[in-house]
Protein backbone atom coordinates (compact mmCIF):
# COMPACT_ATOMS: atom_id res chain seq x y z
CA UNK A 1 0.00 0.00 0.00
CA UNK A 2 1.38 3.42 -0.94
CA UNK A 3 0.29 6.90 0.11
CA UNK A 4 0.42 9.98 -2.07
CA UNK A 5 2.28 13.17 -1.31
CA UNK A 6 -0.82 15.12 -0.29
CA UNK A 7 -1.51 12.79 2.66
CA UNK A 8 -1.57 14.83 5.87
CA UNK A 9 1.00 13.58 8.36
CA UNK A 10 1.84 14.60 11.92
CA UNK A 11 3.84 13.05 14.72
CA UNK A 12 1.49 11.14 17.03
CA UNK A 13 1.00 13.44 20.01
CA UNK A 14 -0.25 10.67 22.35
CA UNK A 15 2.93 8.58 22.16
CA UNK A 16 4.38 8.13 25.66
CA UNK A 17 7.04 5.43 25.24
CA UNK A 18 9.04 3.32 22.84
CA UNK A 19 11.86 3.75 20.31
CA UNK A 20 9.86 3.73 17.11
CA UNK A 21 8.30 6.85 15.63
CA UNK A 22 4.53 7.00 15.17
CA UNK A 23 2.97 9.14 12.45
CA UNK A 24 -0.70 10.13 12.65
CA UNK A 25 -2.39 10.06 9.26
CA UNK A 26 -5.13 12.45 8.13
CA UNK A 27 -8.02 12.40 10.62
CA UNK A 28 -6.11 10.19 13.04
CA UNK A 29 -8.08 6.99 12.48
CA UNK A 30 -4.76 5.23 11.90
CA UNK A 31 -1.18 5.64 13.04
CA UNK A 32 1.88 4.46 11.12
CA UNK A 33 4.70 2.91 13.17
CA UNK A 34 8.21 3.07 11.75
CA UNK A 35 9.57 -0.37 10.92
CA UNK A 36 13.17 -1.36 10.32
CA UNK A 37 13.73 -3.09 7.01
CA UNK A 38 16.24 -5.47 8.59
CA UNK A 39 13.86 -6.51 11.41
CA UNK A 40 10.55 -7.99 10.29
CA UNK A 41 9.60 -9.51 13.65
CA UNK A 42 6.75 -7.09 14.35
CA UNK A 43 5.37 -7.26 10.83
CA UNK A 44 5.56 -11.06 10.92
CA UNK A 45 3.81 -11.13 14.27
CA UNK A 46 0.92 -8.92 13.14
CA UNK A 47 0.52 -10.88 9.92
CA UNK A 48 0.30 -14.05 12.00
CA UNK A 49 -1.96 -12.78 14.81
CA UNK A 50 -4.48 -11.05 12.52
CA UNK A 51 -5.76 -14.43 11.35
CA UNK A 52 -6.84 -15.41 14.87
CA UNK A 53 -10.49 -14.62 15.50
CA UNK A 54 -11.00 -11.89 18.09
CA UNK A 55 -7.40 -10.65 18.09
CA UNK A 56 -8.59 -7.02 17.87
CA UNK A 57 -9.79 -7.16 21.48
CA UNK A 58 -6.22 -7.42 22.77
CA UNK A 59 -4.07 -6.08 19.91
CA UNK A 60 -4.16 -3.03 17.65
CA UNK A 61 -5.98 -3.68 14.41
CA UNK A 62 -3.32 -4.27 11.74
CA UNK A 63 -3.83 -2.86 8.25
CA UNK A 64 -0.62 -3.89 6.54
CA UNK A 65 2.55 -2.07 5.50
CA UNK A 66 2.43 1.49 4.13
CA UNK A 67 5.06 3.47 2.27
CA UNK A 68 5.44 7.10 3.35
CA UNK A 69 7.48 9.23 0.97
CA UNK A 70 10.66 10.64 2.51
CA UNK A 71 10.08 14.17 1.25
CA UNK A 72 6.64 14.39 2.89
CA UNK A 73 6.72 17.14 5.52
CA UNK A 74 5.66 16.00 9.00
CA UNK A 75 4.26 18.59 11.39
CA UNK A 76 5.40 18.70 15.01
CA UNK A 77 3.61 20.03 18.06
CA UNK A 78 5.03 23.00 19.89
CA UNK A 79 6.70 22.09 23.16
CA UNK A 80 4.23 23.07 25.87
CA UNK A 81 4.42 20.27 28.46
CA UNK A 82 6.66 17.50 29.77
CA UNK A 83 5.20 14.77 27.56
CA UNK A 84 5.70 16.79 24.39
CA UNK A 85 9.23 17.64 25.48
CA UNK A 86 9.92 13.90 25.81
CA UNK A 87 8.32 13.25 22.43
CA UNK A 88 10.30 15.98 20.71
CA UNK A 89 13.49 14.52 22.18
CA UNK A 90 12.56 11.07 20.85
CA UNK A 91 11.84 12.51 17.41
CA UNK A 92 15.15 14.35 17.31
CA UNK A 93 17.01 11.11 18.12
CA UNK A 94 14.98 8.53 16.24
CA UNK A 95 13.12 10.08 13.31
CA UNK A 96 14.66 9.16 9.99
CA UNK A 97 12.94 10.93 7.07
CA UNK A 98 14.54 8.43 4.69
CA UNK A 99 12.73 5.53 6.31
CA UNK A 100 9.71 4.72 4.14
CA UNK A 101 8.39 1.51 5.70
CA UNK A 102 5.67 1.83 8.32
CA UNK A 103 3.12 -0.54 9.85
CA UNK A 104 -0.43 0.81 9.62
CA UNK A 105 -2.17 0.33 12.97
CA UNK A 106 -5.38 1.34 14.68
CA UNK A 107 -5.23 4.62 16.60
CA UNK A 108 -6.19 3.49 20.11
CA UNK A 109 -6.71 7.04 21.40
CA UNK A 110 -8.75 8.62 18.62
CA UNK A 111 -11.26 11.26 19.77
CA UNK A 112 -10.24 10.78 23.41
CA UNK A 113 -11.01 13.08 26.30
CA UNK A 114 -9.52 12.97 29.81
CA UNK A 115 -7.10 10.35 28.54
CA UNK A 116 -5.08 8.09 30.83
CA UNK A 117 -2.40 5.82 29.36
CA UNK A 118 -0.11 3.40 31.20
CA UNK A 119 2.58 1.37 29.41
CA UNK A 120 3.79 -1.65 31.40
CA UNK A 121 6.71 -3.69 30.10
CA UNK A 122 6.00 -7.39 30.77
CA UNK A 123 8.42 -10.11 31.83
CA UNK A 124 10.89 -11.04 34.53
CA UNK A 125 13.86 -11.66 32.24
CA UNK A 126 15.38 -10.38 29.03
CA UNK A 127 17.55 -11.99 26.36
CA UNK A 128 19.50 -8.95 25.20
CA UNK A 129 22.80 -8.83 27.12
CA UNK A 130 22.89 -5.04 27.40
CA UNK A 131 19.45 -5.01 29.06
CA UNK A 132 20.04 -7.69 31.71
CA UNK A 133 21.32 -5.31 34.38
CA UNK A 134 18.44 -2.90 33.67
CA UNK A 135 15.93 -5.65 34.37
CA UNK A 136 17.72 -6.87 37.48
CA UNK A 137 17.84 -3.36 38.95
CA UNK A 138 14.21 -2.56 38.21
CA UNK A 139 10.79 -3.82 39.24
CA UNK A 140 10.85 -6.20 36.25
CA UNK A 141 12.98 -8.78 38.08
CA UNK A 142 10.73 -8.66 41.15
CA UNK A 143 7.17 -8.55 39.81
CA UNK A 144 7.56 -8.91 36.04
CA UNK A 145 6.33 -5.35 35.42
CA UNK A 146 8.03 -2.03 34.69
CA UNK A 147 6.48 1.32 33.87
CA UNK A 148 7.66 2.58 30.48
CA UNK A 149 5.34 5.57 30.37
CA UNK A 150 2.33 7.08 32.11
CA UNK A 151 0.13 9.98 31.10
CA UNK A 152 -2.88 11.37 32.96
CA UNK A 153 -5.16 14.13 31.74
CA UNK A 154 -7.87 15.91 33.69
CA UNK A 155 -10.19 18.40 32.03
CA UNK A 156 -8.19 17.51 28.90
CA UNK A 157 -5.05 19.05 30.43
CA UNK A 158 -1.90 17.07 31.22
CA UNK A 159 -1.53 16.63 35.00
CA UNK A 160 1.07 13.84 35.07
CA UNK A 161 3.66 12.35 32.74
CA UNK A 162 6.35 9.80 33.61
CA UNK A 163 8.83 8.30 31.17
CA UNK A 164 10.77 5.05 30.96
CA UNK A 165 13.85 6.44 32.72
CA UNK A 166 11.77 7.18 35.80
CA UNK A 167 10.15 3.75 35.52
CA UNK A 168 13.52 2.02 35.69
CA UNK A 169 14.41 3.65 39.02
CA UNK A 170 11.25 3.24 41.11
CA UNK A 171 10.55 0.58 43.73
CA UNK A 172 7.73 -1.95 43.70
CA UNK A 173 5.85 0.17 46.25
CA UNK A 174 6.20 3.23 44.01
CA UNK A 175 4.91 1.24 41.04
CA UNK A 176 1.88 0.17 43.09
CA UNK A 177 1.27 3.79 44.12
CA UNK A 178 1.45 4.78 40.45
CA UNK A 179 -1.22 2.21 39.62
CA UNK A 180 -3.37 3.62 42.41
CA UNK A 181 -2.96 7.06 40.86
CA UNK A 182 -3.83 5.75 37.41
CA UNK A 183 -7.04 4.19 38.75
CA UNK A 184 -8.04 7.19 40.90
CA UNK A 185 -11.36 7.59 39.13
CA UNK A 186 -14.91 8.37 40.22
CA UNK A 187 -15.97 4.96 38.88
CA UNK A 188 -12.83 3.34 40.30
CA UNK A 189 -14.33 0.05 41.56
CA UNK A 190 -16.07 -0.61 38.25
CA UNK A 191 -12.91 0.01 36.23
CA UNK A 192 -10.74 -2.07 38.60
CA UNK A 193 -13.08 -5.03 38.18
CA UNK A 194 -13.11 -4.49 34.44
CA UNK A 195 -9.29 -4.45 34.40
CA UNK A 196 -9.10 -7.74 36.31
CA UNK A 197 -11.66 -9.35 34.00
CA UNK A 198 -9.95 -8.11 30.82
CA UNK A 199 -6.55 -9.39 31.98
CA UNK A 200 -8.14 -12.77 32.73
CA UNK A 201 -9.63 -12.83 29.22
CA UNK A 202 -6.24 -11.90 27.74
CA UNK A 203 -4.56 -14.77 29.61
CA UNK A 204 -7.19 -17.14 28.23
CA UNK A 205 -6.66 -15.80 24.70
CA UNK A 206 -2.89 -16.35 24.97
CA UNK A 207 -3.30 -19.82 26.45
CA UNK A 208 -5.73 -20.92 23.74
CA UNK A 209 -4.29 -19.15 20.69
CA UNK A 210 -0.62 -18.24 21.14
CA UNK A 211 1.25 -21.50 21.59
CA UNK A 212 3.34 -20.55 18.55
CA UNK A 213 4.74 -17.47 20.32
CA UNK A 214 7.95 -18.77 21.86
CA UNK A 215 9.14 -15.37 23.11
CA UNK A 216 7.31 -12.18 24.15
CA UNK A 217 10.54 -10.30 24.93
CA UNK A 218 10.01 -6.53 24.97
CA UNK A 219 6.22 -6.73 24.80
CA UNK A 220 4.20 -4.18 26.78
CA UNK A 221 0.63 -4.04 28.03
CA UNK A 222 -1.04 -0.71 27.34
CA UNK A 223 -3.83 0.35 29.70
CA UNK A 224 -6.05 3.06 28.21
CA UNK A 225 -8.87 4.91 29.96
CA UNK A 226 -10.79 7.59 28.09
CA UNK A 227 -14.05 9.49 27.92
CA UNK A 228 -15.03 8.76 31.54
CA UNK A 229 -16.01 5.09 31.15
CA UNK A 230 -14.09 3.54 28.25
CA UNK A 231 -11.30 1.22 29.45
CA UNK A 232 -9.24 -1.15 27.32
CA UNK A 233 -6.01 -3.14 27.44
CA UNK A 234 -3.80 -3.89 24.43
CA UNK A 235 -0.55 -5.77 23.96
CA UNK A 236 1.99 -3.71 21.98
CA UNK A 237 5.66 -3.75 20.91
CA UNK A 238 6.62 -6.93 19.07
CA UNK A 239 10.00 -6.12 17.51
CA UNK A 240 11.60 -8.92 19.58
CA UNK A 241 8.63 -11.30 19.57
CA UNK A 242 9.32 -14.70 18.04
CA UNK A 243 6.75 -17.00 16.46
CA UNK A 244 7.48 -20.65 15.73
CA UNK A 245 4.64 -22.39 13.82
CA UNK A 246 5.85 -25.76 15.14
CA UNK A 247 5.57 -24.81 18.83
CA UNK A 248 2.84 -26.54 20.88
CA UNK A 249 3.44 -24.91 24.29
CA UNK A 250 2.75 -21.25 25.07
CA UNK A 251 5.39 -19.07 26.73
CA UNK A 252 4.58 -18.95 30.45
CA UNK A 253 6.49 -15.78 31.33
CA UNK A 254 3.86 -13.40 29.97
CA UNK A 255 1.17 -15.25 31.95
CA UNK A 256 3.24 -14.89 35.13
CA UNK A 257 3.58 -11.14 34.51
CA UNK A 258 -0.16 -10.77 33.90
CA UNK A 259 -0.87 -12.76 37.09
CA UNK A 260 1.37 -10.32 38.96
CA UNK A 261 -0.54 -7.34 37.57
CA UNK A 262 -3.86 -8.91 38.50
CA UNK A 263 -2.66 -9.50 42.06
CA UNK A 264 -1.62 -5.85 42.42
CA UNK A 265 -4.88 -4.51 41.02
CA UNK A 266 -6.86 -6.73 43.42
CA UNK A 267 -4.96 -5.14 46.32
CA UNK A 268 -5.60 -1.53 45.34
Amino acid sequence: MSFQQQLQQAFFEQQISGHSIFIKLNDGEFVAKSSQIENNNEQNFYEWIQHIEGYEEFFSQYNGVVILEKNQEVSIQETINSQQKWLNSLISKRYNPNNKKYLLLENLTQNSQNLRILDLKLGYTVEKQSHIQRYQDSTSSKIGLRICGMKIQENNELVMFKDKHWGRTISVLELIESLKTFFSLKNRNKILKEAIDKIESLKLFITNNCKQVISWQGTSLLLIYRNDNDFKIKLIDFSNTKVNPESTEFNVEIIKALNSLQDIIKQI
